[in-house]
């Protein structure tokens, strides 16, 4: 998972994650703490044959439990989105105490797919 600096700016990018069902997948661990990861650009593709509705939020790393709903993006069988910073919530995920809880930014669906896993890809402003 990179983190680059474009236009003076620290950017977080996720690597291009599978989502197949409603157990959380990790898009980016907020490390280090006291860093606040914006959602700024988020990717989804759903190739499966029924539609889908995929939770961003935020998920607790250490326990393995989902802590907060951030988002929730209808999309449906065969559909590409692609939202960028006005259509996106201006909320964060940050770790303050990485010895109690490590947070990340994670994804899940509504149900298992049918067939085929959704894709999901974000970006994140590291603040």
């Amino acid at each position: 998972m990179p983190t680059v600096v474009r236009d003076g700016r620290v950017v977080a990018v996720s690597d291009l994650k599978d989502v197949s069902g409603t157990d959380p997948v990790v898009l980016y661990t907020c490390m280090p703490p006291y860093s606040k990861y914006v959602l700024r650009k988020l990717v989804i593709y759903n190739p499966d044959s029924d539609d889908h509705e995929v939770t961003l939020g935020e998920h607790n790393t250490t326990a393995n439990s989902w802590s907060k709903d951030k988002l929730v993006v209808k999309v449906l069988a065969g559909q590409f989105v692609a939202l960028g910073p006005d259509d996106l919530p201006s909320d964060y995920v940050m770790t303050t105490d990485p010895s109690t809880a490590i947070l990340a930014w994670a994804a899940k669906l509504d149900a298992a797919v049918t067939a085929k896993n959704v894709k999901v890809k974000a970006e994140f402003e590291v603040l």
